[in-house]
């Protein structure tokens, strides 16, 4: 990239960032007001120039697809692994996780530990293999079993959907969060963040996304940690005992909320007179420490830990990393530096849900009592208020600038895997086969700002609805028509081509329709007797196996030479 074209890089930038900065609106929240903007809006611009600065130097040696796409396959293993960690880390980690338990109880821990859990799959079961005989795309990789066309368009249906659920509630987020804090305008902002996440993938590809995301990697696990000790040593007392024992004491936020006689007598209260409050004047009510208080229904609650653990190994944005490496020894030590990092991430989400009760309680209360509204104002704003109560405006205005780290780096991951999905196996493979690389890349960069365009308009059309539970329907969705296929064409030599689309197919309509029709008749809904309150994950992962199993078995097309296959995929790890 010439000077010229880096001083109109950064004037468009700059442009980008105007709309939202001149259209504020005239009243800002509560949030807004105990917050130094001059100090968030200087944390965002960080990001903003080393995102600028990154995607220069990475544009000079992104010159083929293989560099767009997959980074050259040559980045080190540290380097991936942290930025994993990046685009994986969403704004329904950050916020969500910890917001959700403070809403409900140990009910929501379910969602750190599903998130954590995930991994553990992809690190046992996938990393290893699946770098061994893929290519660009996970559609590559079961290509490369069963030379089927066909494969890649079902496969390439499943990511752009998977994508479109998972990108959409971080441009929300990240909508809301401007709105939130600073008064900004959700759609300018949506709109220009959307356009700054273009720019440097259009720019950089791969390479500039994997540098981004472990920055923002780092700039998150460590505002998380910091928090979470902070609050540790000043609300929590420095006792974990002490704080399980309030959580035993507390009334959930949600049902206290439905309590109006408790609304109005602990609302200018402290949070440990709020909580001592609430339980004299309701008993007999359940602790946060109950089960059953989000759901009374164990086959909705089974049904959301299997989308998460078994969803991330059918994310393909966090599976395409697995390409950047140069083996699969790496890809295994990439997933192992993830974990390990991911888990002190979440135990830390988990203390900072139970600490919010005795920051914050009367506040959440007062929140969830306004409504739907109020309820996802709760679960999405309670870290950063507690980052105010225990650590001022900076801290706050880290938290708030880590929300955003995290919402970039795990946008820029899904629009670079629908690019490569669409420009390597559908434009390539059925639009035009003998395609240029420079029409290739051309391709990629043109999906990548429509991409944009759709993640933009959909968040705007969805901006009530809650960020972790849309999280949690594509986790479903990637469950249900991901894993069940990538598991068994690297693991079983009876799987056939045929299975492989029928499962992929039937687990991307089940889930689909679970959650068509939890969007349109709400979570109480039973359909055959199943509640969607859960999503979709063990109906879809169950009807896909199912249907993968006895197609197997009563097809016979198990791919080009499956014991050649078999033996490349679980070849001895070497560096």
């Amino acid at each position: 990239m010439s000077i010229k074209r880096l001083i109109t890089f950064i004037t468009s930038i700059i442009l980008i960032m105007t709309p939202a900065l001149a259209i504020a609106e005239q009243t800002s929240s509560v949030a807004a007001s105990k917050l130094d903007t001059t100090i968030v809006i200087g944390f965002i611009l960080f990001f903003v120039i080393a995102s600028i600065i990154i995607t220069w130097w990475t544009s000079r040696s992104t010159s083929t697809t293989t560099d767009f796409y997959v980074a050259g396959k040559e980045v080190p293993w540290i380097q991936v692994g942290i930025a994993m960690v990046g685009s994986y880390l969403s704004a329904a980690s950050f916020l969500g996780c910890p917001g959700d338990i403070g809403v409900f109880g140990i009910d929501s821990i379910w969602l750190s530990i599903g998130f954590f859990g995930g991994y553990m799959a992809v690190l046992l079961l996938i990393a290893g293999p699946l770098r061994n005989v893929g290519s660009y795309t996970v559609a590559g990789a079961l290509h490369s079993r069963f030379p089927d066309d066909r494969i890649k368009l079902v496969v390439m249906l499943c990511t752009v959907v998977i994508s479109t659920f998972y990108l959409v509630p971080q441009m929300l987020g990240a909508g809301l969060l401007f709105e939130l804090l600073l008064g900004w305008n959700f759609v300018y902002v949506t709109i220009g963040l959307g356009l700054l996440m273009s720019i440097y993938i259009v720019f950089g590809g791969m390479k500039s996304t994997l540098a981004n995301q472990a920055i923002q990697a780092v700039f998150l696990w460590i505002a998380m940690v910091v928090l979470v000790t902070i609050a540790y040593f000043t609300v929590g007392h420095g006792s974990f005992s002490w704080i399980l024992e309030t959580a035993n004491q507390v009334v959930p936020p949600l049902l206290a909320a439905k309590n109006e006689a408790v609304v109005s007598a602990i609302s200018n209260m402290s949070a440990t007179d709020a909580i001592t409050t609430a339980r004299q004047m309701m008993p007999t009510a359940e602790s946060a420490m109950s089960i059953g208080v989000k759901t009374d229904n164990t086959l909705a609650m089974i049904s959301t830990v299997v989308a998460l653990v078994f969803g991330t190994a059918g994310l393909p944005h966090i599976l395409i990393m697995f390409f950047t490496v140069p083996s699969a020894r790496a890809a295994k030590k990439s997933v192992t530096l993830c974990i390990v990092a991911l888990g002190i991430f979440y135990i830390c989400a988990i203390i900072l849900g139970f600490l919010l009760f005795p920051g914050i309680y009367a506040k959440l209360v007062t929140w969830i009592a306004q409504g739907s509204t109020g309820i996802g104002q709760a679960k999405n704003m309670a870290v950063l208020e507690i980052s105010h109560l225990v650590g001022g405006p900076w801290l706050m205005a880290i938290g708030a600038a880590g929300a955003v780290a995290a919402i970039l780096s795990t946008a820029a991951g899904l629009m670079i895997t629908v690019a490569s999905s669409i420009s390597h196996d559908l434009y390539k493979v059925y639009i035009n086969p003998n395609a240029t690389e420079k029409q290739e890349l051309n391709i990629a960069k043109i999906t990548t700002l429509l991409m944009s365009a759709v993640a933009v308009s959909l968040a705007v059309m969805l901006k009530e609805e809650n960020i972790a539970w849309l999280v949690m329907l594509a986790f479903g969705i990637a469950a249900s028509a991901i894993f069940p296929a990538m598991i068994t064409t690297l693991w079983w030599k009876r799987t056939t081509r045929q299975a492989v689309i029928a499962s992929t197919l039937t687990g991307l309509a089940v889930s689909v329709l679970f959650i068509a029709i939890l969007l349109i008749n709400g979570s109480k809904y039973m359909f055959l007797g199943l509640p969607v309150a859960g999503g979709p994950g063990i109906f879809g992962v169950s009807a896909s196996f199912i249907v993968l199993y006895f197609v197997s078995i009563f097809t016979s097309d198990t791919g080009k030479d499956p014991d050649t296959f078999m033996a490349l995929a679980h070849k001895p790890d070497v560096d």
